[in-house]
């Protein structure tokens, strides 16, 4: 078992307040998330600090698990929850598990496959699940209070900006109505399986703005991500927009209104 020592640790207490085998586990990334494979179960854990209380964290990801097996009940391709209670808290950590996926070749920078998976997404209705209300930024406000780089004068600069920015999109008009988001809608969170293109990572799953779907790939090329097949100013790019932008309005106008269950974020 590889990885940092405290996401380490924690692996290993989930696994054993679940049952699964730890010992063989390799790391497939480390970033906000820890992800490790269990090659003996067959089985992804992500690992998510949860530093102070955890509520929120377990909140988020309880709803993912939520999510996704709704939407596997769709036949929507999305990753698959392991069937067991949870998430989990261990070691300071909320650790989710998933079924592994063998992946046929790198999702690269397939915006294709992308857009036609988040044009479907967005066909579908309002699933049974308290759903919290998307935000623009994010954590973007706590990571910049919390962050031991930034001067105060830029702490405060960037804070006000952020309130500004808030303010512009809350005055936006969207063109293509509210619903169920991905969130996190890259192609990095595509997996491509031997039964086809699936979606992962579903932390950020809310309502809202069915646009907010589209701003990972703008901003991709917008801020000039090395160009690749299906990026820059090319046909695949485009398709990411245009599969979304044609859906068509009348499988949106029963979603127009929210649903009962939409939260703000992290309450």
């Amino acid at each position: 078992m590889a990885g940092p020592a405290r996401y380490q640790a924690a692996l290993t207490a989930a696994c054993a307040r679940t049952g699964l085998d730890a010992r063989d586990a390799t790391v497939l990334h480390v970033r906000a998330n820890a992800v490790y494979h269990l090659p003996s179960d067959g089985v992804v854990v992500r690992l998510r600090a949860a530093s102070g209380s955890p509520d929120e964290v377990m909140t988020r990801f309880a709803t993912a698990i939520e999510v996704t097996r709704w939407l596997r009940a769709q036949d929507f391709p999305a990753i698959e929850p392991v069937s067991m209670d949870q998430p989990v808290i261990a070691a300071g950590h909320v650790a989710t598990f998933w079924r592994y996926v063998p992946v046929t070749e790198r999702a690269g920078r397939d915006v294709t496959s992308l857009g036609r998976l988040i044009r479907e997404l967005h066909s579908l209705p309002p699933p049974p699940v308290t759903l919290p209300a998307a935000e623009p930024l994010g954590s973007l406000r706590a990571d910049i209070r919390d962050s031991n780089s930034l001067p105060a004068d830029q702490r405060e600069w960037l804070l006000a900006r952020a309130s500004e920015l808030e303010r512009q999109s809350s005055d936006t008009k969207w063109v293509l109505g509210p619903g169920l988001l991905h969130g996190d809608a890259h192609v990095g969170n595509l997996l491509h399986a031997p039964g086809g293109t699936m979606l992962c990572d579903w932390d950020s799953v809310s309502y809202g703005p069915r646009e907010m779907d589209l701003v990972p790939t703008s901003m991709w090329r917008r801020y000039g991500r090395r160009a690749g097949p299906g990026m820059g100013r090319s046909p695949g790019m485009t398709s990411v927009f245009s599969q979304i932008l044609t859906a068509g309005a009348s499988s949106w106008s029963s979603l127009s209104v929210p649903p009962p269950g939409v939260r703000p974020q992290g309450r």
